[in-house]
Order: structure tokens, then C-alpha cells, then sequence
């Protein structure tokens, strides 16, 4: 099982991970050589520089910990797709507090002290309450009945107090260690994770880099948590329209100004109207990832851009045969436009760009004419557009079709 691990680690483990694990390997094969080849020559000198190998090797082996990231999905050669533990390290540091505190753990004595505590006191409490309850007036049972309800209240005020102040321990100095602690590249973004059942992920910011043949995330939930997937899992971007949610009870954390709410802002969710008449929910347009991240249509472009990601979604337009790829390319790109993922200028580049491509491809100029008039009609290019475009193939290619 170790073995595996460090495979695994060697394998998909980031630079620093396999600088640790390598040095711990070279040293320990040197030192393997150094002693058979001072054994067979009878150099003791050999054998000196041999064992110094093997000091070393532990040396360096007790400086880092291997540590289970979240997995890493992978396809295999039958195209199946398979679940891998992915491996990290974590550098060991050299001087430790009490041993307790190192592993976070209360003091033997001290937790028999307060379980003993607990039986002493358990009985007595139970004793009292069971007494005093059968002494109660009829208002004093009412108001009785009514402490669950305030509690319930208090606990929900709580709660609420908590999620206000889940981001105010990262201050810059804390970032700054986290994001070294966790290898965060310099290249890496900024985007808000809306949820993810696979990872149980609500509505969290994060940082995403590329490393090698991964796609690593940094959660800054109340503890950092760091997952990655394999590249190779992530070819597309999808996209859930139309979903559900209070606004009121959403991203509560963010009512409070601090470092992470300042930098994250930005990459709030738009809402939108529910299309139901009265209905006191809102709509949000989400984007998703393997295998069900779900960031907000305002962290898209980031991920799109960093992972080089085509956009299609899946709905009656795009499924539909009698449609071609070219209106249906314009269509997606209007929907980045309006879940502002595009700029007015990254929309106008698509729609020309496909316009471009569809005055050189090779389909009857009566599709093409109709596509451009089918895309009018759609409202996602102007009339200008298709007078341009139909002149311009006319001119390209005349009229032999």
C-alpha cells in the first residue's frame, strides 16, 4: 500500500513532491551501490560513503510526510474512467510544540478527567431537571414548551454569525502561507465554486492552477482544502441554466468585508427574475466542470480561459439536427454574452469568427443565406451582418451554387 502510494505520488504529485520523493530514491539506490561495490572490492571507504548515503536518504525522509489530495479521475486504455489517489507532501517542521498540540489531541489525563467528570455530573444533572419538571405549574410548563423554539432561533443566530465570519482569519499574512503551503502557481485565478456534490462544496471561492497533466483547486473554506483533477477529464464547459435559489440566504459570508470578500466580489452570481409570475425566488445561470463543480457564470471566462475550454450547451438548439454547427457556435457564444462570461468585443471575435468560417465551408449557398437570415430572426446578428456576410461569399465564390 505504501508503494502504491508512492507511485502514485511520483506520477501525479506536483515538483515539489517528486523532488522529495527522488532525493529520498537517489540517496537510498546510491547507497545501495556504494556498499555491494565496497563489499566486492573490500574499499572501506566505500562502505563509509555508503552509509553516509543512507543517513541521508533517512535524513531527508523524515523532512516531508506523504499526504491523500482528493482523487484524481483518470481513463484508462479502455476508456474507462477510474479513480486514483492522488499524493502529496507536506513538509515536517523541525521544531514542535507539545506532542499533544502536534497531533491535536487532548492530554490522556486530561480527557479521563473530563470523561469522569461527565459521569459524576451526567447523573446528578439528569436527577435534577426530572425533579424540578415534576414541580412545574401549568406557565412554567408552557414556557418550558417554548425554550426549544428560542433555541432553535439562537442556534439559527449562531449559524448565521458563523458563515458571516467564516473568511476573517485570512488575512494577508495567512494567504500568503496557505497559498505557499499548497504550491499555489503564480499564473493561478481567482473564481467561486456555487457547489459540487461529489466534493460537498457549497458556495465557496477558490484559486485554480494548471500543474503538469492536473487541474488543482485551493478551497478557502473554514479550513483550506486543496483537490485536484486530471486534465484529461475536462474538455468542455457545461451549463445549467435557470437554477432556483434565494438570494437572500445565499453567499452570506460576503455580507462581511474582508481580504477574501474584497478579491472574490467580483465573482458573485448574477441573478435573475424567475420567468413565473410571483415567484419570490431568483434564477442563476451556472457552469460546470468534471464532474459536478458548478462555478457562477462571472468565474467562467477564468476557467475557460485557463483550461482552454470549448463552450456548447446542451439543450433542443444544440441537439437539434436541423440546425448546423455555425448558428448553433453563435447561439453559445450569445449566451456567454448575456451571462456576461464575454465582453461585447470577445462576442463580436466569436460571431465573426464563425461567419468567417462559414463563408469558406463547403455547404449549399441556400443554407448559407438561410443560416445567416435564421440568425437575424434570433435577434444574434444584425442585418448588416447579413448583407455583409452574403456579399462576401458571393464575392469569395461567386454564384455557382
Amino acid at each position: 500500500m505504501r508503494m502504491k502510494r508512492i507511485w502514485n505520488a511520483l506520477i501525479y504529485g506536483d515538483a515539489e513532491t517528486r523532488k522529495c520523493i527522488g532525493s529520498v530514491i537517489f540517496f537510498s539506490v546510491l547507497a545501495i551501490v556504494l556498499i555491494v561495490v565496497a563489499g566486492v572490492s573490500g574499499e572501506f571507504n566505500l562502505f563509509i560513503f555508503g552509509m553516509i548515503a543512507v543517513i541521508v536518504a533517512i535524513m531527508i525522509s523524515q523532512t516531508f510526510t506523504l499526504v491523500d489530495d482528493d482523487f484524481v479521475a483518470e481513463v484508462n486504455k479502455a476508456g474507462d474512467k477510474e479513480t486514483i489517489r492522488s499524493v502529496s507532501v507536506q513538509k515536517n517542521s523541525l521544531i514542535y510544540g507539545e506532542g499533544d498540540k502536534r497531533s491535536g489531541k487532548k492530554p490522556e489525563n486530561q480527557s479521563k478527567k473530563q470523561s469522569d467528570k461527565g459521569k459524576h455530573t451526567g447523573g446528578d444533572a439528569i436527577k435534577v431537571e426530572t425533579e424540578g419538571q415534576m414541580n412545574l405549574s401549568e406557565e412554567e410548563s408552557a414556557i418550558m414548551q417554548l425554550a426549544p423554539r428560542e433555541n432553535q432561533k439562537q442556534s439559527k443566530k449562531d449559524s448565521e454569525t458563523k458563515d458571516i465570519n467564516r473568511y476573517e482569519k485570512y488575512n494577508q499574512k495567512v494567504m500568503k502561507k496557505v497559498k505557499r503551503k499548497y504550491h499555489v502557481k503564480k499564473d493561478h485565478r481567482p473564481i467561486i465554486i456555487d457547489s459540487s456534490e461529489s466534493y460537498h462544496i457549497k458556495q465557496c471561492p477558490a484559486f485554480i492552477w494548471r500543474a503538469h497533466n492536473k487541474v488543482f483547486l485551493l478551497l478557502l473554506e473554514k479550513e483550506p482544502r486543496r483537490i485536484c483533477i486530471s486534465r484529461e477529464m475536462i474538455h468542455n464547459m457545461g451549463y445549467k441554466a435557470g437554477v432556483k435559489a434565494d438570494k437572500n440566504q445565499e453567499y452570506i459570508a460576503f455580507q462581511k468585508e474582508n481580504l477574501v470578500t474584497k478579491v472574490f466580489s467580483e465573482y458573485l452570481p448574477d441573478y435573475h427574475d424567475a420567468k413565473v409570475k410571483n415567484d419570490p425566488l431568483k434564477i442563476k445561470n451556472l457552469y460546470t466542470i468534471y464532474p459536478d463543480i458548478c462555478i457562477t457564470n462571472r468565474s467562467a471566462y477564468q476557467v475557460m480561459d485557463l483550461l482552454l475550454l470549448n463552450f456548447m450547451p446542451k439543450d433542443k438548439i444544440t441537439e437539434s439536427d436541423k440546425i448546423n454547427g455555425f448558428f448553433k457556435r453563435v447561439y453559445a457564444a450569445n449566451i456567454l454574452f448575456k451571462d456576461k462570461v464575454y465582453s461585447i468585443t470577445e462576442y463580436k471575435d466569436a460571431v465573426e469568427m464563425a461567419l468567417k468560417e462559414m463563408c469558406y465551408a463547403e455547404i449549399p449557398r441556400r443554407e448559407y443565406v438561410l443560416t445567416l437570415e435564421n440568425l437575424y430572426k434570433a435577434r444574434l446578428i444584425s442585418k448588416q451582418y447579413v448583407t455583409h456576410y452574403i456579399a462576401m461569399r458571393d464575392k469569395a465564390r461567386g454564384m455557382e451554387d
